[in-house]
């Protein structure tokens, strides 16, 4: 069956973290299992189709730019027109918004509840107004969507919870790691890596800087903890777009570890890859996660892993590393003395990462993606 899907890869360029990291192979890994299909990709600007990468040269994608702020009035009046226009059989937006006015099949992907959930740690300057847009939006998303896809299975019991035009259209596809976080470093990738810690062992946690990743908790458990006198150092690679680094670094720096955390910024992923296969472990502190990529990257590369017990982060993790109370320092704090001076410990839990990695694959949740939009289209001409 060849199709025409519409899909608006803004987020490619406009988010960063588990968002941007979902867009772009799940894009890749549909053209992958449906060869003969094509893929509208509507960015926001011409500037974004770099951020596509190889995905804008394949002869089976075609970039559009859809001008417009805010995002409702580009979504909504915008973007139907473009849509008639492009023959689009089928509309998946990556990033919440749904165009409502459009009468065609429409699937959206919610990663998680934390719009409502943790509310408050949306409400600050810079992020105040993205709240507002996702609040009201959301849920006509939702209400307008043929299909939503999430996650995990905690996702989807929030979704329907918070939102009870929901209830039996969410399909649950889990995320993956890219395969290329399996294959070794280069030396140079090792040495980039090494550079960033100082040539120091360190303790690694990825994501972008925000209150939701709970990094003031790490942070206070790797001050309390023994490794910063015995030259141990933390890093903290992830962009600061919310400008949330700031408050971080005051916070090292008043808890005495200010010259032992190196906070990266955005990183390539052949480093992020270097800084994984490196560490002595990986910490996902979070409140919570509707899936946590760091998870399956980390079982990707083997590292030792250390994950709060909320939200998602329990089932995507599984046997592959230790769960940890988010508000324990002291507990977090052991078990970073743990994995620092006890090999042995730390042997076993790389094991089990390294035993964990084929749970999950990008070709797989294209697949059970592709398969959504086939049930979609299907219940539609009956």
């Amino acid at each position: 069956m060849s199709l025409t899907v519409g899909v608006d890869a803004s987020v490619v360029a406009s988010s960063s973290g588990g968002t941007r990291v979902y867009a772009l192979q799940l894009l890749t890994h549909l053209l992958e299992v449906r060869p003969d299909w094509r893929f509208v990709l509507y960015l926001r600007k011409l500037a974004e189709t770099e951020a596509l990468g190889s995905l804008a040269s394949s002869p089976n994608v075609r970039a559009t730019v859809i001008p417009g702020r805010p995002n409702a009035l580009r979504i909504q009046v915008k973007l139907v027109p473009q849509l008639r226009r492009d023959g689009v059989d089928l509309f998946h937006s990556m990033g919440f918004f749904l165009p409502l006015r459009w009468r065609g099949p429409k699937v959206v992907t919610i990663h998680d509840m934390n719009v409502y959930t943790h509310a408050r740690e949306w409400l600050r300057g810079r992020t105040v107004l993205r709240w507002i847009d996702l609040a009201l939006q959301t849920p006509l998303s939702v209400r307008a969507a043929d299909r939503v896809i999430t996650d995990s299975e905690f996702s989807r019991a929030e979704i329907e919870r918070h939102l009870r035009s929901a209830k039996g259209k969410v399909s649950v596809i889990p995320l993956a790691a890219d395969p290329y976080f399996r294959e070794e470093p280069s030396p140079a990738d090792r040495e980039a890596a090494t550079a960033i810690a100082h040539g120091k062992p360190y303790v690694l946690s990825v994501g972008i800087l925000s209150p939701m990743k709970n990094l003031g908790t790490l942070l206070h458990a790797f001050a309390t903890s023994a490794l910063p006198k015995g030259g141990v150092r933390l890093v903290l690679a992830g962009s600061d777009r919310e400008g949330y680094g700031a408050n971080l670094r005051e916070q090292a720096r008043a808890l005495g570890v200010g010259d032992s955390v190196d906070f990266t910024g955005f990183v390539p992923d052949s480093t992020l890859r270097a800084l994984y296969w490196s560490a002595l472990c990986i910490v996902l502190p979070s409140h919570g996660e509707g899936f946590g990529l760091p998870l399956v990257e980390g079982m990707a590369a083997g590292a030792p892993i250390l994950a709060a017990d909320r939200q998602s982060i329990p089932e995507v993790l599984g046997a592959a590393g230790r769960l940890f109370d988010p508000a324990d320092v002291a507990g977090l704090a052991g078990l970073l003395d743990r994995i620092a001076s006890e090999p042995g410990f730390r042997k076993e839990m790389a094991a089990a990462a390294a035993e964990s990695r084929d749970r999950y694959s990008w070709v797989r949740t294209a697949e059970q993606t592709a398969v959504v939009y086939e049930e979609v289209l299907a219940a539609r001409r009956r």
